[in-house]
């Protein structure tokens, strides 16, 4: 029972930090897109291209320290001193790279430094990440949970502060990077304090032994980072390319990363649930594969009966969500937003599938799937963002999604074992069919009446086509006693 309890309370930790900076980053968001509007395509673009450039400097390093101190805490302290010290390295050659970006595009001297500070940031950044790396290696998840609150209390309300005040662009970036300093501070008082301290000198042997030894987990990271980040610098970059201008570029991104982030907070939940998953899923498929599977096929079943009504209802009010917390100028992200929510039904119906693959040994068919995503979505951004701009890399986003799910799924179902697929699918998706025709006939009902209704229908549905079965229900008594 300890074991389960610090699982869960490790995931909840987790699940917090994700989800945390994902809604404090929607929240300044709207903030910076109603004080800015001008420059929120600059501020985000200079966090995706931060964030891609800054790939080098993660390098796996930090799963690979977690791998390799969790079983021998003993050498955690020359682990942290080498990987800081790597990381410094990687760190300040991610900084040149980001240099060598803006001399060779001449961006307006507000872009310009709006890139350096927020690279500066993310330098930093990974320095915490590195903290982390060892908390989480002793199963300390929770002190990393409450220096990201901090932190993130910290900057999004100094941000909104100083935005209220009348601030500009450059007075925000500089709060952004007093923020990532002081998560540093903060991660390394509670690291010494409570786990170990850092080696007084680097192993230079040692360090580039790690390096070698991290490259395959630098592979899963720069395919996994890549889909998040590169389709808004290359909407940027692409219609730099194409003859457009410095605000034509802004624009786009803008309108690309602010559908994206609000999308990717729903993607994300799947992700928190697969964290906590992974341990339960290990443990059925060591001592039952049908026990494994009976759990897989359930939770594919009952995510994706959640996730898809989600997709439909964003597919049709997307216009009345963006205004309900952006200005009219950013309708055009509403576009963006149909597209994209179409991978919060797929991320949903997808959840495990990663779970199962490492259980069976074969984590290696889950970097397959996410190179062959990758390979996907920059093939299409090259192919449709010079036609659709924004819109099109968020198809090409949205196709890279599938392209991982149903690779994954494939792999499953031939190395591992089979889910029912028209079990998981069919009644969801006849319920979601109702759900779309209602809101079709009624499509001036505004935004909460229409959310009320939907749901109403999608739920109704479910119930009148019996999607929750004998098995179903059998499963949720025993679940309910339990809790009594």
């Amino acid at each position: 029972m300890g074991l389960v309890r610090n699982v869960a309370r490790n995931s909840l930790a987790l699940g917090t930090v994700q989800v945390a900076g994902q809604i404090s980053t929607f929240i300044l968001s709207i903030f910076l897109a109603s004080h800015l509007p001008d420059q929120y395509g600059t501020y985000t673009y200079a966090f995706s291209l931060s964030a891609l450039v800054f790939i080098l400097a993660d390098f796996g390093l930090g799963f690979q320290m977690v791998v390799e101190v969790a079983p021998d805490h003993r050498k955690a302290s020359q682990h942290l001193t080498n990987t800081i010290f790597l990381r410094g390295v990687l760190g300040a050659a991610s900084l040149l790279v980001m240099v060598a970006i803006v001399a060779i595009d001449r961006p307006p001297e507000t872009v310009t430094f709006a890139i350096l500070i927020i690279g500066l940031s993310t330098a930093f950044n990974w320095i915490t990440m590195t903290f982390n790396s060892i908390l989480t290696a002793f199963e300390s998840m929770h002190y990393v949970m409450y220096t990201n609150l901090v932190e993130r209390l910290f900057t999004v309300s100094m941000a909104i502060v100083m935005l209220l005040l009348g601030f500009g662009l450059e007075v925000i970036v500089m709060v952004v990077l007093v923020g990532s300093i002081l998560n540093v501070v903060l991660s390394y008082l509670v690291t010494t304090r409570y786990v170990c301290v850092p080696a007084r000198r680097v192993d230079i042997r040692g360090a580039i032994s790690q390096f070698k030894r991290a490259t395959p987990y630098a592979t899963a990271g720069l395919l996994q980072t890549s889909l998040y980040s590169l389709n808004a610098v290359l909407v940027w970059q692409i219609i730099l390319r194409v003859g457009g201008t410095v605000q034509e570029a802004s624009e786009a991104t803008g309108y690309y990363n602010l559908a994206f982030n609000m999308v990717v907070v729903l993607v994300s939940v799947p992700t928190v649930l697969m964290n906590a998953l992974l341990p339960v899923i290990s443990r059925l498929y060591h001592t039952s594969t049908d026990l494994a599977k009976l759990t897989q096929q359930k939770t594919m079943k009952y995510m994706f009966a959640l996730g898809l009504p989600i997709t439909v209802g964003g597919m049709f009010l997307a216009q009345d969500i963006i205004l309900l917390f952006y200005p009219e100028m950013f309708i055009p992200s509403a576009a963006v937003f149909r597209v994209l929510i179409i991978s919060v039904a797929l991320s949903f119906f997808g959840v495990g599938i990663g779970s199962v693959l490492a259980s069976a040994s074969l984590i290696r068919l889950n970097t397959l799937a996410a190179g062959a995503g990758a390979l996907v979505n920059v093939l299409l951004c090259l192919a449709l963002i010079p036609l659709f701009s924004e819109v099109g890399a968020a198809i090409a986003f949205t196709a890279a999604f599938f392209s991982i799910t149903a690779t994954a799924l494939y792999f499953m179902s031939t190395r591992v074992f089979k889910v029912n697929l028209t079990d998981i699918l069919l009644k969801p998706l006849v319920a979601a069919s109702g759900m779309a025709l209602v809101l079709l006939i009624f499509p001036d009902l505004g935004l909460f009446p229409s959310i009320g209704l939907g749901a109403v229908v999608y739920f109704a549905l479910l119930f009148a086509v019996r999607a929750l079965d004998k098995e179903d229900r059998d499963i949720l008594v025993r679940i309910l006693n339990k809790e009594a």
